[in-house]
């Protein structure tokens, strides 16, 4: 799964952390692990020159500085690549402990720049990043090289904040994209090699709907006021909304499972309810797993999003390590969201399910346009279902009302 590992060290205790993680990873899957570090020499040049006014006297004639130049460049440049040797001679060592295959890259320029065009220019398939580094104060939850370099790859990345070995639980959130499903099999194949304990996790928020509802409601007036503060609205919402969400994540999770079968490993699945990145936070302090894994975007991601927001609450905030897995290239298109030449209210919906099964006539199709377009396909199934019960070929505005009571 993972055979090729990039690790970029800093001497801090969290890299530490990463190397030992990043051995353990690469025994397990027989990787070759590459220890990473970037050194600014030219920073340094260019605050020496601009520091030479400040210089005794006798140091400023500019023969002299010619010669403090080349001086300090050359003391500089080699004296910062062998103290970044002496970063990968540990993990190197350990390396050659352990057997595993390891690979010194060392560049100079600005941290972050030159980890992110290494990264994306190489076929590394795991990234094992600390959260922190040697410049962490109190509070400072994430430090601003983990960020800048997540938020600017598509490569699997770990982000290590504690030393936990990954024998313990781990826990896989599942929101049914393409995205938590690839993570599902990770976890999967983790959980198998591991011998660890596996957890499936989904949260559906059906208060967020009910929120914006009601805000709707009080603005609106004279008729579409009246249908926002309606039973039918509020049938709609425990019936086909809570109810409907609820089924819809029971599923992902089967899906998960479906996924995991041929691992032979036993994966317990939590359905909760509310803000997904708050309950999913929740959750892991309660469990505490060794390891939560997550897709980098989730269900309503388009095209050019670098991270979801869950994903990036939850990596700030997550007391445990977070594995965040690639995003697809192109999401195509995304269900949440219509064409906008559908969204019209005024506009009739033409939907069956298979041709000459079920037809809508005119009206029908006019009142279920008026379903929010997040619900509609729900709604339109459950009606059609209906329908078909009834053994009705058509549906109209009749039927549409029979059901909806």
């Amino acid at each position: 799964m993972y055979k090729k590992i990039f690790i970029p060290i800093d001497n801090s205790k969290y890299s530490g952390y990463c190397s030992d993680l990043g051995i353990s990873i690469a025994k397990m899957f027989s990787s070759e692990l590459i220890g990473g570090h970037v050194y600014a020499a030219n920073l340094h040049h260019k605050r020496f020159r601009e520091m030479e006014s400040g210089l005794p006297e006798k140091y400023r004639d500019e023969n002299e500085l010619k010669k403090q130049r080349k001086f300090h460049n050359s003391l500089i440049g080699r004296g910062l690549r062998m103290i970044s040797n002496s970063y990968l001679d540990g993990l190197d060592k350990k390396c050659q402990n352990e057997g595993v295959p390891f690979t010194r890259n060392i560049q100079e320029g600005k941290n972050y720049l030159e980890l992110v065009k290494d990264i994306n220019d190489k076929d590394y398939d795991l990234v094992i990043i600390g959260i922190r580094g040697l410049g962490e104060t109190n509070g400072n939850l994430i430090g601003s090289v983990c960020e800048r370099v997540v938020r600017r790859i598509n490569t699997d990345v770990l982000v290590v904040k504690d030393d936990k070995p990954l024998d313990g639980k781990i826990i896989v959130a599942v929101d049914g994209s393409e995205q938590s499903f690839g993570a599902v099999e990770i976890a999967g194949k983790l959980t198998k090699k591991y011998e660890s304990e596996m957890e499936a996790l989904s949260v559906y928020d059906p208060h967020y709907h009910r929120v914006a509802f009601n805000g709707i409601a009080k603005i609106l007036t004279g008729e579409m006021g009246n249908v926002f503060k309606s039973e039918e609205q509020e049938k709609l919402h425990e019936d086909v909304i809570d109810k409907g969400l609820e089924k819809i994540y029971h599923g992902h999770l089967k899906v998960a499972l479906n996924r995991t079968k041929d691992f032979g490993i036993e994966i317990k699945t939590t359905l909760l309810e509310g803000k997904p990145y708050d309950q999913i936070l929740k959750h892991v302090e309660k469990v505490k797993p060794s390891l939560l894994i997550l897709g980098r975007t989730g269900i309503h991601a388009i095209n050019g999003l670098d991270i979801g927001s869950a994903t990036e609450n939850i990596l700030r905030f997550a007391k445990c390590n977070v594995l965040i897995t690639k995003s697809r290239k192109d999401v195509g298109v995304n269900p949440f969201y219509e064409k906008k030449e559908n969204i019209g209210i005024e506009q009739p919906l033409n939907q069956t399910v298979e041709a000459g099964e079920v037809s809508w006539d005119k009206d029908a199709s006019h009142l279920i346009s008026k379903v929010p377009a997040f619900v509609r396909k729900m709604v339109v199934k459950e009606i059609e279902s209906y329908a078909r019960n009834k053994g009705s070929s058509e549906i109209t505005r009749e039927i549409v009302e029979e059901a909806k009571a």
